[in-house]
């Protein structure tokens, strides 16, 4: 194999695909990244089994081949390359030797024929939507969901549920909920649902920038997410996702309309304190008012008070700040509807047209 390639192109491919290098593998060749020279095009592929990114982009190919090498060790050493082309050439013994200007690595790589290649999807739906779609999508639910993969791996999970005229997205970790809808055409006849690795689905907000067209190919075990330029590959979780819908409160005990911008620099300002005992901040509501308050032993205290701009009753209860902060990274309208369920109920939090995204908080005990 022997072929050249711009430092930067390189440098940007394979940053893409190394994420889905676990680095607790204890399989060596799970820490490669796989490399193929065809035709006039460079394939990169790295997986862990569970996930597989790939990239293909166009590169000067003099001889083809194919070879596994040092994921993230090889882009430190691409990285710090002089600007301009980059020349590798293998050796017949697995040595990749790497050029640029007047500086020569020699590298040791593996065969490509230990490299385990997840299979592509034959049979099953797809769907096409757009790629700012599904990112809308991720980004507003990805960080409710647990990132403990092994006791509940369905709540590390994000559940994608395809109707034939929207998306829907909701992720939980047992304590919030955030649901995320995208009203776009899907090409299915019926509903159709799949629990993904939140972690798969995040690394398309990074790999995905950019790219102007997505086909997701859902299989049996497998969903492929095919861009022009990268493929995004997982397995499905296997675990029942719990009953998400029996969960969102259909009545109130009371509502309120507050401004998001005041609400959410209330609730950054006592985060201050409130991160050094668990992130538990007080909530009160009286009148036309409530107050935001914390109290850290031997440190200090904060209280902030937030007027509502609609409602009025009597509240009192504790609440994770982060999960409220969290939450409201969602709503993108100037105000915020506040549903209150009761005492030991979710607080319900939303844009104030209602439209497009939910999020559910429990509250803690006091």
């Amino acid at each position: 194999m022997r072929v050249a390639c711009e430092k930067e192109v390189l440098t940007k491919n394979i940053g893409a695909v190394q994420r889905a290098i676990s680095g607790r593998s204890t399989l060596p060749v799970l820490n490669n990244i796989l490399m193929e020279a065809k035709g006039d095009h460079m394939r990169l592929m790295a997986t862990d089994i569970e996930i597989a990114i790939e990239a293909k982009f166009p590169v000067r190919v003099e001889e083809e081949g194919s070879i596994t090498f040092p994921g993230k060790y090889f882009l430190e050493i691409v990285k710090r390359l002089p600007s301009g082309e980059v020349e590798i050439e293998l050796e017949k013994e697995a040595i990749i030797h790497v050029k640029s200007g007047k500086t020569h690595f020699s590298i040791s790589g593996l065969s490509s024929e230990e490299f385990p290649v997840l299979s592509q999807v034959k049979e099953g739906t797809t769907i096409q939507i757009k790629p700012e779609s599904l990112r809308s999508l991720v980004e507003d639910t990805a960080f409710a969901t647990s990132k403990d993969e092994v006791t509940r791996p369905e709540l590390s999970g994000i559940l994608l549920i395809f109707h034939p005229e929207k998306i829907q997205a909701v992720g939980t970790d047992g304590n919030r909920l955030a649901l995320k809808e995208v009203e776009e055409p899907t090409g299915v006849s019926s509903k159709q649902e799949v629990l993904l690795p939140s972690r798969a689905l995040e690394e398309f907000l990074r790999i995905g920038e950019g790219e102007e067209n997505l086909q997701i190919l859902v299989g049996q075990n497998q969903v492929d997410f095919v861009m022009p330029t990268k493929k995004l590959s997982t397995r499905k979780i296997q675990s029942k996702f719990p009953s998400w819908e029996q969960v969102i409160p259909q009545t109130f005990e009371a509502t309120f309309l507050v401004e998001t911008k005041k609400f959410q620099e209330a609730l950054d300002r006592c985060y201050l304190l409130a991160r050094q005992i668990a992130n538990k901040v007080f909530l009160k509501g009286q009148g036309g008012a409530f107050t935001l308050a914390t109290t850290v032993p031997e440190v200090g205290s904060v209280e902030e008070e937030v007027e509502w701009v609609q409602g009025t009753a009597d509240i009192e209860l504790f609440f994770n700040v982060r999960y409220l902060l969290e939450g409201l990274k969602g709503v993108r309208t100037e105000y915020t509807f506040l549903g209150f369920t009761g005492k030991e109920r979710p607080l319900v939090l939303k844009p104030s047209d209602e439209k497009g995204y939910l999020y559910l908080a429990m509250p803690l005990r006091a």
